[in-house]
């Protein structure tokens, strides 16, 4: 028998999130683990192998750069950035080779854009390489990729990073975090926070990867981009988070961090954080609380097409909603099987527009925003371009419309048009009724988002169109939801249900409780 050439690659494989890896050692709570910082040195490693065992770390984190020499005929190599003279360094290879045999989660941290890709062929070689040493526990690949305000140091290419770890060592957790900060604790409290834009843009990064993902986050921004992370969190595909701290971390108000904690499952996050704030967690409450989810996946499946373009176009999926982005590539079908008339579908959710940064440079196109298919059938569907179907618009500019693509019968009108102020934010209810459709559109605040202060009433519209029907089919139209216009504006629906209700249950619900009476008194 012909063996695979990386047959034995694969056996020796670390594809493993260190969230799995610790669930039996952390008790499945991500405030346990012990980080052993900045071991870059041969002193360092030592103290590794002799560490008193309550001191124990569960993960050894090592910078690696690239060491130039000044003769051009020796090759730049990856070092260990110690605090030490030249002679003293450690090549990378060296302590690879040591913290191999320490039996801990390995977490390498890439300081320059050029040392990427000698560290992974490194990576690479070793486990292909059958008789070095197996790296049997996870191994984290993390870089600064997002430059923050105030930086100090460059940050590393996203880019190049991401695509380069993925191809040459994919079984590694793949770790992404903000550049180092001057004065953090002097910055305005808007640079503190991740935004959904912000999110969006970390989305153009991960979303097409398959092997563990972490973002490493600092204790203070994690505080006022609960949202958001609880989105990231909720996507489905391995994703954890890293919240780190240091003496410039100022907490007010901890209700975030411990929402985020009794949110999600505990070992989902992971916490390097300093004595005092460690400390503080671990007197608050971490039972596990259980909240409905805005977005149900198992009802709705997503169906993605071709995209002329290199940037990301699709819909990412998330427990807390979809979010739409690119190039309208990409649709959500309901499962749920469309009610027999007479009874009523409902869809209801919320809508929260997010133009990218260019966004103002340029002529948006006015169909750009979310709509709502209602079809007879869905076995057809080749593109996202969909035809003969009736459609509801819900614009980013506000254009409410609900239009019959598919009615050739002249005595009912082919489409209704309402209009609202723009607004980042809409809420909806359309109503399918079989022979008429209702759309129910007002302005909200954004979730996340700092509400603004008026006295002012949520503008609202309603629009609604009578459509043909024939009764005899029984059945309503089937729902399906995706994006339209261009890719200037990317969407997140904070809300989306799909429901029906039906009068015969109504009636029965309500005559019921009085048969029940009739029966006892005879």
């Amino acid at each position: 028998m012909q063996r695979d050439s990386n047959s034995g690659r694969e056996m020796r494989a670390t594809r493993m999130s260190v969230v799995d890896f610790w669930k039996n050692e952390t008790q499945g709570d991500g405030l346990n683990i012990r980080v052993a910082h900045g071991v870059n040195s041969w002193p360092d490693l030592v103290d590794q192998l002799h560490e008193p065992f309550l001191n124990k770390s569960m993960m050894i984190e090592g910078d690696v750069f690239l060491q130039a020499h000044r003769r051009p005929r020796h090759r730049a190599i990856p070092v260990m950035r110690a605090d030490t003279k030249l002679a003293d360094r450690i090549t990378f290879k060296e302590w690879l080779r040591e913290v191999a045999n320490l039996h801990k989660a390995i977490k390498i941290n890439f300081r320059s854009n050029e040392v990427v890709r000698p560290v992974l062929q490194d990576l690479y070689a070793t486990q292909a390489d059958p008789t070095a040493h197996v790296l049997q526990y996870p191994v984290i690949l993390h870089a600064n990729v997002f430059r923050s305000p105030r930086s100090v140091e460059p940050e590393v290419d996203p880019a190049t990073f991401v695509e380069r770890t993925s191809n040459l060592f994919p079984d590694a957790t793949l770790s992404l975090g903000w550049t180092k900060q001057s004065n953090f604790s002097h910055l305005h409290p808007k640079f503190k926070r991740l935004t959904w834009r912000q999110l969006f843009e970390i989305l153009e990064y991960i979303a097409r990867l398959e092997q563990p993902v972490m973002l490493s986050i600092r204790l203070s921004v994690a505080a006022a981009s609960k949202e958001q992370l609880l989105w990231l969190l909720g996507m489905d595909q391995s994703v954890s988070l890293l919240i780190w701290s240091d003496e410039e971390d100022k907490i007010d108000d901890w209700n975030s961090i411990v929402q985020l904690r009794r949110s999600t499952t505990k070992n989902r996050i992971l916490y390097d954080l300093i004595p005092k704030h460690r400390k503080l967690m671990q007197t608050m409450s971490n039972e596990p609380i259980e909240n409905a989810t805005p977005f149900q996946l198992s009802k709705w499946n997503a169906v993605q097409f071709a995209s002329s373009t290199d940037s990301l176009s699709t819909v990412v999926r998330s427990e807390q909603g979809p979010a739409f982005i690119g190039q309208p590539t990409a649709l959500l079908i309901s499962q749920i099987a469309p009610p027999l008339y007479p009874a009523k579908q409902y869809i209801t959710g919320k809508v929260h527009f997010l133009p990218k940064k260019y966004a103002n440079e340029i002529e948006i196109d006015e169909k750009s925003g979310l709509i709502i298919y209602l079809m007879n059938k869905i076995q057809e569907i080749e593109s996202p371009d969909i035809k003969n179907s009736l459609e509801v618009f819900i614009g980013y500019n506000g254009r409410v419309k609900i239009e019959n693509s598919n009615s050739s019968d002249r005595a009912y009108e082919t489409k209704s048009v309402g209009q609202l102020p723009k607004s980042a934010c809409y809420e909806f209810i359309v109503i399918d009724e079989g022979w008429q459709v209702k759309a129910d559109v007002w302005t909200a605040d954004c979730k996340g988002e700092k509400k603004r202060a008026s006295s002012k009433p949520p503008a609202a519209t309603s629009v609604k169109l009578h459509t043909p029907f024939h009764q005899r089919k029984r059945s309503l139209r089937n729902v399906v939801v995706a994006k339209t216009g261009d890719g200037a504006v990317d969407f997140l629906l904070e809300e989306l249900h799909h429901s029906f209700a039906n009068h015969l249950l109504k009636f029965v619900s309500l005559i019921l409780p009085l048969l029940v009476i009739i029966l006892r008194i005879q």
